[in-house]
């Protein structure tokens, strides 16, 4: 079962990682994890400051780091030969390209993003660890 994000004592959305969320792969796994700390310290300092320019420097972490996994993720599908490769390669590009959407709209001087970067999480990357991760996780289990 999926968890909702939580909501700390200062009412911003914060996600939490569980193992629901988990599809088997350590790496994936990890990075999927790293993925939910990054988001909430950008909602951490959005909140806080949302001016202040280490958010845009926790953008680009956002966005390396998820770059750099989605390469893991489909190097791993290329080496389970997963039918279903393309359209997750596709489903990755166009993550990346609202993340970097959100990263230039800080730039431009948005700041008020924290709403975003919720939504985001839960409506984007949520979705595709719990729909999309999943079902690489259970062709994966299943090529054991």
């Amino acid at each position: 079962m999926l968890t909702s994000p939580t909501m700390r004592e200062h009412g911003s959305p914060h996600i939490s990682w569980t193992e629901d969320l988990s599809i088997g792969h350590t790496m994936i796994d990890a990075d999927h994890r790293h993925i939910f700390d990054i988001a909430n310290r950008i909602q951490e300092e959005l909140l806080e400051q949302p001016e202040h320019s280490i958010v845009g420097q926790v953008l680009v972490e956002l966005i390396e780091h998820t770059g750099d996994h989605f390469l893991r993720e489909e190097a791993l599908m290329q080496a389970l030969r997963y039918p279903e490769a393309d359209g997750h390669k596709r489903e990755h590009e166009a993550l990346m390209h609202k993340v970097n959407a959100l990263h230039r709209r800080f730039m431009d001087g948005e700041g008020n993003l924290s709403a975003e970067v919720a939504e985001f999480m839960r409506d984007n990357l949520i979705r595709h660890i719990v729909q999309t991760d999943m079902a690489l996780g259970r062709s994966m289990r299943a090529a054991r």
